[in-house]
């Protein structure tokens, strides 16, 4: 079968194949032109198996943990026993660092664990759509949140129709939002009480974030069953 139908069968974007494609995780194509490849069932089981491991309702799987599973069962281990030997606190194969234990990450990571290039996380990061977290110096750290948007995102661009700078205006637009909004908290808290307190600005972002939420759900369409 071609990558299309490849992808069809398994529910793993395009983008994502390719990228487990680069980190070894599949075995390799029968090439039948430089830019053309066929894959056989063999491709199939792996990418589902890939796929349960990314979306298990424990939790998904980092791709080194994935990778770690998948050694594991190429060495004949059952897929299932495989997963939980990994799960275990200190389970077999993991080399989890401590930041990595925190939920710290490289924006390397968080693009190789959502199947999408460097380079395309890197220009996400730069238009404001993938943002992170101040870190030491000029440093940016990443975490669960930004890992799972980097998922949304990566899902977005696997339709050919999408480009990255179609999501530009929304990182632009939510940044004048939030721009304003801080305007607005200091102008309130001086207008109260004559200087700012950092007490009433929580309180009035927490129910800015509630407005946000609401307004959302009545402007966004509301997505289709099924």
């Amino acid at each position: 079968m071609r990558m299309r139908e490849l992808a069809a069968a398994t529910g793993v974007s395009r983008t994502a194949i390719h990228h487990y494609q680069r980190e070894g995780l599949l075995p390799p194509a029968e090439k039948t032109a430089p830019n053309s490849a066929l894959y056989g069932e063999e491709h199939v089981e792996r990418l589902k198996l890939i796929r349960s491991l990314r979306t298990d309702e424990l939790g998904p799987l980092p791709l080194v943990g994935v990778r770690q599973v998948l050694d594991m069962v190429d060495r004949g281990v059952e897929p299932d026993v495989a997963a939980a030997l990994y799960s275990l606190p200190g389970g077999v194969g993991k080399t989890a660092s401590p930041d990595a234990r925190r939920g710290a990450r490289s924006l390397s990571d968080v693009a190789h664990d959502a199947g999408m290039s460097l380079s395309t996380a890197r220009a996400l990061h730069g238009s404001g759509l993938l943002l992170g977290r101040a870190g030491p110096g000029e440093s940016r750290v990443f975490d669960e949140a930004d890992a799972a948007a980097a998922r949304v995102l990566a899902d977005l661009l696997s339709h050919e129709a999408i480009r990255p700078t179609d999501l530009d205006p929304i990182a632009e637009l939510v940044s004048e939002l939030v721009r304003y909004e801080r305007v607005l908290a200091s102008l309130i808290t001086a207008r109260a009480d004559g200087g700012e307190s950092s007490e009433r600005q929580s309180a009035l972002f927490q129910g800015l974030h509630v407005l946000h939420t609401y307004l959302f759900s009545r402007l966004l369409p509301e997505p289709a069953d099924g």
